[in-house]
C-alpha cells in the first residue's frame, strides 16, 4: 500500500512537471514535503515545508494518546457560538483553492473530470496564465499521505459526497482564517458548537446519537478532497507549487457508551483540524495572497438545512458565498445562474426536453426562494417581470429562452452589508489619532522585516516608509487598511 502511495506521488509530480514547467522535488526517505520555487522565490523561511507523518496501525487508545501527544502545543479553543461573535456573521477564508473544494462537494459529476495517470482529477485554472489547481480525490483522508483515487473509485466518493458537507467546510474557513499563523496552528470544534452552528441542535426528531452520526460523516467529507497547485512566476511573486496533497488535515475523536441493551451510541465527537501548507500563498497577511471574504451563519444553516432536497439552491449559495463581492457590479445571465444550479450538461438537454424544461423552470422558481431566505438578494436585471413575480401564473409561451437570455444582479446579505458598514466606522472612528511612525516601525522589526522587504509588501519604495516611520508622513486613509493588514495591527 506504501509503495503503490508513493507511486502515484510520483505520477503527480511528474504531471506538474509537464504541464507547468516547475520541479517539485520529494525524497521519499525523508518527513519532508520540499516546495521548489524559482530566484525570486517570496523570501521567508518557508520555501522548504515539512509535515511530520504520524505513526500508523494503531489500536484507538494508542491513537488517542498520539492525538493528545501531537496537539500538545494548545490549539486555539472558541467558546459556545463564537464561530459567529456577532450571532449572523464571520471572517472565512474563500480562497480559489477553497471555492474549487466547495465545487467539488457541490457539483460533483456536473464539473469535467478526467482520468489521468491512473488518477481521477478535476483540473481548475487560477486566472488566465495565472496557475493551475489539480483536485483529486480521497477514501482514506486521516492517513498522512492519503491516496488519490481512480475513477471507479473515485465515482464512489464523489456520489457519497452531500451538500449539507459545503456548510461544514465553510466553518473549517471561518475557523482557520482566525489563526494568526494558519499554515502551523490548529483549531478545535466540539459536537456542541457543531450542533449550534449547523442548526441541527433544532432538530427534535433525532436523538443525539443520530445527530453526531451524521456530522461525523459530513466533518469528513471536505477532507476527501485533496489538490497539488502550481502557480508561475506573477510579478514580484515567484514560481511555487504545492505537492502536498492535504486541503483539510482533520482528526475526529469521538466518544461512546454503552446503553442497557448493550449498543454503543456516540454521545460526543471533536475535531481537530489544521490546513495544508497551501495556506502559505493564500491566506498568508505579510505576503501577496489574501483570500478572505464573510460569511453569514444564515447560509450556513440554510446550507446545512436544505440537504439534497434543493441541491440547485445549495450549489447557488456556494457560487454566491466564493464569488459576489462587495459593489459587486456584474450581471449573471440566466443559462449561467441555470448551469450553476443543474449543470451544463442538463440545461442542453432540456432544449429538447419539454417535459425537463418545465421540471427545471420549477426548481428555479423554488431555489431562488431559498436563496433569498438564505439572506442573498436576487433583483432581475432583465427579463420578463413573471419570472420574479409571487403570483403562480402560467408562463408564457418561449418562457424557457426568457429564462435563459435573463439577467440577474445578487446583492450581498444584509448582514453582511452591516458587518462591511461597522468595521468601515470603527477604522474611521479609531483612525482619529494617526499611527505613530514607532508603533510602526516596531511592528515591522517585530516581524523581521527590513525597510526594503516592507515597501515591496506595502508596494511602496523605501522612502516611503522612512518617511512614515521618522513621523513626517502620514499613512493614507487608501494605504491605511492594507498596512494594518500587512502588520497585523489592530487599532
Amino acid at each position: 500500500m506504501k509503495q503503490l502511495a508513493k507511486t502515484l506521488y510520483s505520477k503527480l509530480l511528474h504531471l506538474f512537471h509537464q504541464v507547468m514547467g516547475i520541479t517539485i522535488s520529494r525524497n521519499p526517505n525523508s518527513k519532508e514535503t520540499n516546495v521548489a520555487l524559482d530566484e525570486e522565490s517570496l523570501e521567508d523561511s518557508t520555501t522548504q515545508l515539512s509535515k511530520q507523518i504520524p505513526l500508523q496501525d494503531i489500536n484507538k487508545s494508542e491513537q488517542n494518546l498520539l492525538l493528545n501527544y501531537q496537539y500538545s502545543s494548545k490549539p486555539r479553543r472558541f467558546k459556545k457560538a463564537s464561530l459567529f461573535p456577532d450571532s449572523k456573521t464571520n471572517v472565512a477564508a474563500l480562497s480559489l483553492v477553497l471555492y474549487g473544494v466547495a465545487e467539488v462537494l457541490s457539483q460533483k459529476m456536473n464539473l469535467s473530470w478526467n482520468q489521468v495517470n491512473n488518477t481521477f482529477s478535476y483540473e481548475k485554472e487560477a486566472e488566465t496564465g495565472k496557475g493551475k489547481i489539480f483536485y483529486y480525490l480521497t477514501d482514506n483522508p486521516e492517513t498522512p499521505q492519503p491516496e488519490t483515487l481512480a475513477e471507479e473509485a473515485a465515482l464512489v466518493v464523489i456520489d457519497q459526497f452531500d451538500p449539507r458537507a459545503c456548510a461544514i467546510h465553510l466553518i473549517y474557513c471561518a475557523l482557520v482564517a482566525s489563526l494568526d499563523k494558519p499554515w502551523s496552528g490548529n483549531f478545535v470544534i466540539d459536537d456542541k458548537q457543531l450542533l449550534e452552528y449547523t442548526g441541527l441542535v433544532k432538530r427534535r426528531d433525532l436523538c443525539k446519537h443520530e445527530k453526531l452520526s451524521i456530522l461525523y460523516d459530513l466533518l469528513r467529507q471536505p477532507a476527501q478532497v485533496l489538490a497539488c497547485i502550481a502557480c508561475p512566476k506573477q510579478g514580484k511573486v515567484g514560481a511555487f507549487s504545492v505537492a502536498d496533497l492535504k486541503i483539510w488535515d482533520i482528526s475526529i475523536i469521538r466518544d461512546f457508551e454503552t446503553d442497557k441493551a448493550g449498543n454503543n451510541k456516540l454521545v460526543g465527537l471533536k475535531v481537530i483540524g489544521q490546513a495544508g501548507v497551501w495556506t502559505k500563498y493564500f491566506l498568508n497577511k505579510s505576503k501577496y495572497h489574501y483570500h478572505t471574504g464573510i460569511i453569514t451563519k444564515k447560509t450556513v444553516q440554510k446550507l446545512f438545512s436544505i440537504g439534497k432536497q434543493n441541491a440547485g439552491a445549495a450549489r447557488m449559495l456556494v457560487w454566491l458565498t466564493f464569488q459576489i463581492q462587495p459593489e459587486f457590479q456584474d450581471c449573471v445571465m440566466g443559462k449561467t445562474l441555470m448551469e450553476i444550479a443543474y449543470g451544463a450538461d442538463k440545461v442542453s438537454t432540456a432544449e429538447q426536453d419539454r417535459q425537463l424544461r418545465r421540471q427545471m423552470a420549477d426548481d428555479l422558481e423554488t431555489d431562488l426562494k431559498v436563496v433569498k431566505e438564505a439572506g442573498w438578494q436576487a433583483e432581475l436585471e432583465t427579463g420578463p417581470a413573471w419570472l420574479t413575480s409571487s403570483k403562480s401564473a402560467k408562463r408564457p409561451i418561449g418562457y424557457w429562452n426568457q429564462i435563459l437570455n435573463s439577467k440577474w444582479r445578487f446583492h450581498l446579505p444584509v448582514e453582511v452589508q452591516e458587518r462591511l458598514t461597522l468595521d468601515s466606522n470603527q477604522l474611521s472612528a479609531n483612525n482619529i489619532q494617526p499611527l505613530s511612525g514607532n508603533l510602526i516601525r516596531e511592528a515591522r522589526k517585530a516581524k523581521g522585516w527590513s525597510r526594503a522587504f516592507f515597501a515591496t509588501t506595502m508596494g511602496k519604495s523605501v522612502s516611503w516608509v522612512d518617511a512614515v516611520e521618522t513621523g513626517t508622513r502620514q499613512v493614507s486613509q487608501k494605504d491605511l487598511p492594507k498596512l494594518l493588514n500587512t502588520l497585523e495591527l489592530h487599532l
